[in-house]
């Protein structure tokens, strides 16, 4: 992947799902193009296009303009580029997907609407402690009272 960055512009194209490469790219120091998909991904919502990525249509037929658009406008890629990366030092980390799927289970576990039962043959796995989990979204920060 480290090749990768030393080009100006990564074009991020779907395939049979949405593309898993997209955090990576975000990340590193070229502007995205991402194609318009009807496939997402958890933290898809909360990208904004022309500030995180640079968007063209699903069809690839704007790909080549948005191209040109973004050699003309240096200035503009590169704040594209660096809200990119920040949006995905601040949102895309290994503790915010940790803490995106603790959320996630959570509000599952909700709408179980039966106790899980333990069966023949199940065996209970021993989990580390918790202090090694990297997600404190669950946890409550103590107010310094003084």
């Amino acid at each position: 992947y480290y090749l990768l960055f030393q080009y100006k512009y990564q074009i991020n194209i779907d395939g049979t799902v949405a593309a898993y490469r997209l955090p990576y790219l975000l990340a590193g120091n070229s502007v995205v193009l991402k194609q318009d998909s009807i496939y997402y991904e958890h933290f898809y919502n909360e990208l904004q296009p022309w500030k995180h990525y640079i968007p063209f249509k699903s069809d690839l037929s704007d790909l080549l303009e948005k191209l040109q658009w973004a050699k003309d406008h240096d200035e503009e890629v590169k704040n594209i580029a660096e809200s990119g990366q920040e949006f995905a030092r601040n949102n895309l980390m290994g503790d915010h997907i940790f803490c995106y799927y603790f959320k996630l289970f959570q509000a599952y576990a909700i709408l179980q609407v039966s106790e899980p039962k333990i069966r023949d043959g199940m065996e209970k796995v021993q989990q580390p402690d918790d202090d090694l989990f990297p997600c404190s979204c669950h946890r409550r920060k103590a107010k310094d009272e003084l």
